[in-house]
């Protein structure tokens, strides 16, 4: 069965471009605007991982990022930002709030599919 990737991201340009290589590669794809529909998305369907930005209108992706850290049934899905952010102290309090890997923007597709193969096999072996 195909994995489930939730791809958190307000730019609607920006969301295609990371979800076109995922379903490419066979991943099933939810997507969301914000965090506020990444949450509601996850209380509706079974996630295996999250690839969010930071910088969204509603719920930022800090915020997803300690909410899903913070929950019993989704602490172990591991997560993705995808950052336009230059400032090491951006990425860096995302990866203290429970972020596994960061990727820089504009999205290279043969990058994130390797990163989100080797995050999906670490979790998948109870790393």
């Amino acid at each position: 069965m195909a994995k489930t990737i939730l791809v958190a991201e307000d730019s609607l340009m920006l969301r295609k471009v990371a979800c076109f290589p995922l379903e490419k590669a066979g991943y099933k794809i939810l997507e969301a605007n914000n965090g506020i529909e990444a949450i509601e998305a996850m209380s509706k369907n079974e996630v295996d991982m999250i690839v969010t930005d930071l910088n969204m209108p509603g719920m930022d992706g800090f915020e997803l990022i300690a909410q899903v850290k913070a929950n019993e049934n989704f602490k172990h899905i591991p997560i993705i930002i995808l950052t336009t952010e230059g400032k090491k102290e951006m990425v860096m309090k995302g990866l203290t709030l429970g972020a596994n890997s960061f990727l820089q923007k504009p999205i290279k597709p043969d990058l994130m599919l390797q990163e989100v193969q080797r995050l999906l096999d670490k979790a998948s072996k109870g790393a």
